[in-house]
């Protein structure tokens, strides 16, 4: 029979002991760290009484992807704090950085994180700890964050990529003078819809492309029709809701069969 005695007990009544104790899992001993702690203080203490403050919110908890894709993995990142208005709106998403965050990896996630936020129109604020705590610095940032998100700005960062894209991979096909053959040339609209030219998706498209259709007359025939039509399409309808939706359910079931066939990426 186990021992109850919180004084002679592993786990979360004396952390003390966890490494001795049969417990995998123990209780932290706090949600956030003594620095994050000590910014909150200040940033609750400027915070005007309709608004409130919730540490550790996840993206995906207050923003969705509009074309229903199911892997959402760019959103399952947590942000360090979100101010909240009283009907639970997301008001502005706060970000406590120390000098980790200056590696190229964490560099890249946070500007992936800032462009998902400017898209969704919701104000992003970085404070960096380096800065120390500045009472006045900080009220006048979550100001200026609270009337921002009154007349939200939004950037449509993932259009842009798409159309991005779209023009890179015809730059390279027009640079390589094969169509055909070319394994620079890119996949106009599976790249448009799953979002990356070096996505697994799309690669698996590419291999299937180079390996097998461009082997024989008619699948070098449709490749050379594919890429006189699809730059056209992205170009034009990359951005709307039923060009994703349309393509998406046609390729992931292309992408399933080709896998089976062990057309792997």
């Amino acid at each position: 029979m186990q021992d109850n005695n919180p004084d002679e007990k592993s786990g979360a009544f004396n952390s003390n002991n966890s490494s001795e104790g049969p417990f995998l899992y123990e209780l932290k001993e706090s949600f956030i760290t003594p620095t994050e702690k000590s910014f909150f203080t200040v940033i609750k203490k400027v915070l005007p009484s309709e608004y409130f403050l919730q540490p550790q919110v996840n993206l995906a908890s207050i923003i969705y992807r509009t074309d229903n894709f199911k892997f959402q993995n760019e959103l399952y990142r947590n942000i360090d704090a979100c101010v909240f208005d009283m009907t639970y709106k997301p008001i502005i998403l706060i970000e406590i950085n120390d000098d980790t965050h200056n590696t190229s990896d964490r560099k890249k996630r946070d500007q992936k994180v800032k462009a998902i936020c400017e898209e969704a129109g919701i104000p992003l604020i970085t404070f960096w700890t380096s800065y120390g705590i500045n009472e006045e610095y900080i009220s006048k940032r979550i100001a200026a964050g609270i009337d921002q998100s009154k007349k939200p700005v939004r950037i449509a960062h993932s259009k842009a990529q798409k159309v991005s894209s779209a023009k890179t991979n015809q730059s390279e096909r027009a640079e390589s003078g094969n169509t055909c053959k070319s394994k620079k040339e890119g996949c106009y609209i599976a790249t448009a819809v799953y979002g990356s030219y070096d996505c697994s998706q799309v690669m698996v498209l590419r291999r299937y492309r180079d390996n097998v259709l461009s082997t024989y007359f008619l699948g070098r025939a449709f490749i050379k029709a594919y890429y006189l039509i699809s730059p056209w399409l992205v170009a034009h309808f990359a951005d709307k809701k039923w060009f994703s939706g349309f393509f998406r359910k046609r390729l992931d079931k292309i992408i399933m069969n080709l896998k089976a066939k062990e057309i792997s990426e």
